[in-house]
Parts: C-alpha cells; sequence; structure tokens
C-alpha cells in the first residue's frame, strides 16, 4: 500500500470516527435535554371518564409506573375530566393543554371514529394523534341485568330495552343505536350518565335501567369480576373485528348483519375495539419527548410490578405498540367514502 493511500485511509477513519463520535454527543445531549426536562415535572393523564369504570382503571394503573422509566423520572397523577363522551377530554388534550410532552390523553377508543366521521363537537383531528400504544384491546359487550326479561338478541328484537349512556360518542351509546338500525332491535338508550361505569352498574341494580349498551370484556372482568363470577349478567352481543375466545358462544354483530352496506360501516365502528385501552399526546409534542414517553410507555407495560399488580387487579394486559396503533389508524381512514358516510348516517354524528 502506497504511503499516499495510507493517508487518505487515516484521514477518512479520522472523519468517520468524529461523525460516530458527534453521534454519540448528540444523541447524548438529547438525553440529558429530556431529562432535564422532566425531572421534578408531573405528567397529566387525563381521563374522560369518571373514576371507577375501566378507563379510569388502566390509566391510574399505567400513571403509578411510567414515571420511573421516564429520563428523569417525573411523577404521573391522573386527572379525571368528564364530558360528551370523552369529547371534552379530547379537545382539552389536542387543543389546549400544554404541548411539552406532560400531558397524555386517555379516552374513548371511538374519539379517532368520531374524528374520521365529521362529529360536531371535535376540535381535534385524530391522524394526528401521537400513539403512545395500547394496554389490551378487547370486544365491546352489550348486557343486561341478570333479572331483566331480555336476555338474547332474539328477545331484544321484541321489546324495549332500556340501557344507561354516557353520551352520543361513547359505546354504550354507539352500539345500541347502530344494531337498532341494521338488525331491528329496540334498545332505548337513555343517556345522561356522566359517571360512566359505575353510575350506569348503580342504575342497573336500582331498576332505573336494564342494562349498559357498551362496555368492554376486559372491563367487564376486572372491574365487575364478582358480577361475571355470580352471572348477574346477560350478555346480548359482541362488537369486535372477530369473536373473543371467552366469548365464542355469543354472537358477534358483523356476522349478524345481512346488508353489504351495512357490513362494511360496522365493520368501521368495530375498528376502535382492537384499539382498546390506548394512550396518545398531542402532535405538537417535540419529537425527542414524544419519542422518550412512547420508550417509556412500552417500558412500563413489561415491568414485572405492573404486572403483578395487574394481576391482583385480575386486569388483563395485551400490550399494543404506537406503530401498531398508527397502521390500525390508517385502516380506518382509508376506509371508501359510501362506507364513511352510511356510518354517519348510522351514528346520526354529522350535520
Amino acid at each position: 500500500m502506497s504511503s499516499e493511500m495510507r493517508l487518505r485511509l487515516n484521514r477518512t477513519s479520522r472523519v468517520a470516527l468524529c461523525g460516530v463520535a458527534l453521534a454519540v454527543a448528540h444523541s447524548s445531549a438529547f438525553a440529558q435535554d429530556v431529562a432535564s426536562f422532566y425531572r421534578g415535572k408531573t405528567i397529566q393523564v387525563i381521563c374522560g371518564f369518571a373514576p371507577g369504570g375501566g378507563y379510569d382503571m388502566y390509566a391510574r394503573l399505567m400513571a403509578r409506573h411510567i414515571g420511573k422509566h421516564v429520563p428523569g423520572q417525573p411523577q404521573a397523577v391522573v386527572q379525571n375530566m368528564v364530558g360528551a363522551g370523552t369529547v371534552r377530554a379530547s379537545n382539552h388534550v389536542y387543543a389546549v393543554a400544554p404541548k411539552d410532552g406532560t400531558v397524555i390523553a386517555a379516552v374513548n377508543q371511538n374519539m379517532p371514529m368520531y374524528s374520521l366521521l365529521g362529529g360536531r363537537a371535535a376540535q381535534f383531528d385524530a391522524r394526528k394523534f401521537r400513539w403512545l400504544g395500547s394496554m389490551v384491546a378487547s370486544n365491546g359487550v352489550l348486557y343486561t341485568w341478570h333479572t331483566s326479561p331480555t336476555k338474547t338478541i332474539a328477545e331484544a328484537m321484541t321489546r324495549e330495552t332500556t340501557l344507561g349512556g354516557t353520551g352520543p360518542n361513547s359505546d354504550s351509546h354507539i352500539f345500541p343505536t347502530v344494531i337498532n338500525k341494521v338488525l331491528g332491535t329496540k334498545f332505548k338508550v337513555v343517556n345522561g350518565y356522566a359517571g360512566g361505569t359505575t353510575e350506569i352498574h348503580i342504575a342497573m341494580e336500582r331498576g332505573e335501567v336494564e342494562g349498559r349498551g357498551g362496555s368492554t370484556w376486559a372491563s367487564l372482568k376486572s372491574g365487575s369480576a364478582q358480577w361475571v363470577a355470580d352471572k348477574k349478567l346477560n350478555y346480548i352481543i359482541q362488537i369486535g373485528l372477530e369473536k373473543d375466545r371467552e366469548l365464542a358462544s355469543l354472537p358477534l354483530l358483523g356476522d349478524l348483519v345481512k346488508d353489504p352496506a351495512d357490513r362494511d360501516a360496522v365493520e368501521l365502528i368495530s375498528i376502535p375495539t382492537a384499539l382498546g385501552y390506548a394512550h396518545w399526546m398531542a402532535p405538537d409534542v417535540p419529537d425527542d419527548r414524544f419519542a422518550a414517553m412512547r420508550r417509556a410507555y412500552a417500558a412500563a407495560l413489561t415491568d414485572p410490578d405492573l404486572l403483578a399488580e395487574a394481576r391482583k387487579m385480575q386486569a388483563q394486559i395485551e400490550p399494543k405498540s404506537g406503530e401498531s396503533i398508527e397502521t390500525l389508524m390508517q385502516r380506518a381512514f382509508a376506509m371508501p367514502k359510501p362506507v364513511i358516510e352510511r356510518t354517519a348516517q348510522l351514528l346520526e354524528w354529522k350535520e
């Protein structure tokens, strides 16, 4: 090898080494900047439901463990912001709350669909949500109290059955409304139970309503485990992209719908059930902080302490990455316009 060639190689190696050193230093500086920002801060997890239900339970479980995985180890607390089926909380996180990486949304899984279908009150574009991930996804279940004469979907077609609901943007309203229109059932939703699961279940026990139009199977198993064990509920129908393996004998809405246009709309309505108890941040959060939060979220959901606590609570944990949720959302927003219009018509969400 000539001396000139050795000189060129040496220069090339030095340049490459300098580049690596600069990249490492840059990465280290980023990590230090993120840690410096979060140190001493408090992360607000804005839950759109009242305390006691599945969304609140999962939000609090996540909040108790995520902080130790974030650089700087901030605290995380849950703030309940009830209203309009979590549209209020969604609007707050997206349009009002600080965009500095200290706010996480824990809202209804239907919020992306509400945005897609042109929901009247939405001040957010769900295509821009920055997804941290999901703790678990579970099919929706429509159920009645054990004393209700309505115990099957066939019986729901022959008599009016009152169901408690939180608002027109929640599963408790969406599912029975759509089922009425595509199957001919006679569910009557009584909205206004802003407290969600806890308030509706109290109303069921009192006989004010006969059941609830939508709750996840995972939430029922954890939050109402004794009711499940004591067979206090009649399960009428499940909503999802496919049957839950634990509910193999329960009819799936998509399997009962005959009209192809309605079947496509039901598929769109069912996509959020695959989203589950997911969490997101606003679009303007700095990239380095969002990346750190996404890593922390994934780490928290495999944390032995969180998993041990979840087992004690009988809370199911089946994590989904933020990237996989983005793919799911792309599927929803790529639905043909006629499907979107038919779904909006069924839900009466647009003017």
